[in-house]
């Protein structure tokens, strides 16, 4: 079996095992949620020391009922198409084994290919991963990376399709994680729309953001795909958001909710490079 070793380890998140723990820990103590048997989430990839108030949250929302943890997320890379993979994932706090059974049958006559080469330089899952295995125990991993050349509305739901009748097929409690930051702003994004102070920047980036967060609340996958598409906004997981709620649509879900919203302005103090980030559950 091969093993994917982390590529941002040291860099969005501590390589230290001692201070990994410690910066999680730090993050998820001064949370205060009530915890859901949730059936999916939205959390952020970025750089914890950025995100980790708002990924914190939504890890700490969530009840352990599950088997299997399927992890969406955006292939910023390009490589590859829809992809999933066989390998052991290794992060400072371990390793974490694939649902075997679960990647040999959704893999089976889909557009969900085993390519372990997309999942090699790609951050949006492996970020995920610490959080998982601080706060649970007992749980193998579905990776899927979605090249964001096919986040149309037919091909995440055929994703979805196929996440909820493995799921089914096979038994499996299921916890999905759909990986993505949301609104990019200023110039190193090449994304500035918006005009006035910081604050009534931050307040337009909200604004953008709350939109398509309304509709995951409302289970909107095709709403989120189209407002995506059509403002061109610059929400880099939308395909990966909608193909989780595909699935979770399937599954019975009956709402969203958000448990927190930021900004990485509220660390860095940076007006020309925002990037917000939300952590909703999907019950």
């Amino acid at each position: 079996m091969q093993t994917r070793t982390p590529i941002v380890s040291g860099q969005f998140y501590p390589s230290d095992v001692n201070e990994l723990k410690a910066m999680i820990k730090n993050f998820l103590d001064k949370t205060k949620v009530e915890r859901r048997n949730s059936i999916g989430i939205v959390a952020p990839h970025a750089g914890y020391v950025y995100c980790g108030k708002t990924a914190a949250s939504v890890y700490n929302s969530v009840a352990h009922g599950f088997d299997t943890v399927i992890i969406i997320g955006p292939n910023h890379s390009g490589i590859g198409e829809v992809s999933t993979s066989l390998e052991t994932w290794k992060t400072p706090l371990g390793l974490v084994k694939p649902d075997e059974d679960f990647i040999n049958q959704i893999s089976k006559d889909s557009i969900i290919l085993e390519d372990p080469k997309s999942h090699s330089m790609e951050h949006s899952i492996e970020v995920q991963l610490p959080w998982l295995q601080y706060r649970f125990e007992d749980f193998r991993i579905v990776p899927i990376s979605i090249n964001p050349i096919f986040y149309d509305i037919d091909t995440c739901k055929e994703i979805g399709t196929k996440i909820s009748e493995t799921a089914t097929y096979l038994r499996r409690k299921i916890l999905m994680v759909a990986s993505s930051d949301f609104t990019h702003y200023g110039s190193m994004y090449g994304y500035e729309p918006f005009e006035g102070s910081d604050k009534e920047i931050l307040n337009k980036i909200k604004e953008a953001d709350m939109e398509v967060i309304n509709q995951i609340l409302n289970l909107k996958p095709v709403d989120v795909i189209n407002t995506c598409e059509e403002k061109k906004l610059t929400i880099c997981g939308y395909g990966a958001i909608a193909s989780m709620l595909f699935a979770a649509r399937d599954l019975k879900a009956k709402k969203g909710e958000l448990i927190d919203y930021s900004t990485s302005f509220e660390v860095s103090k940076n007006i020309d490079a925002v990037v917000g980030y939300a952590g909703i559950s999907i019950v």
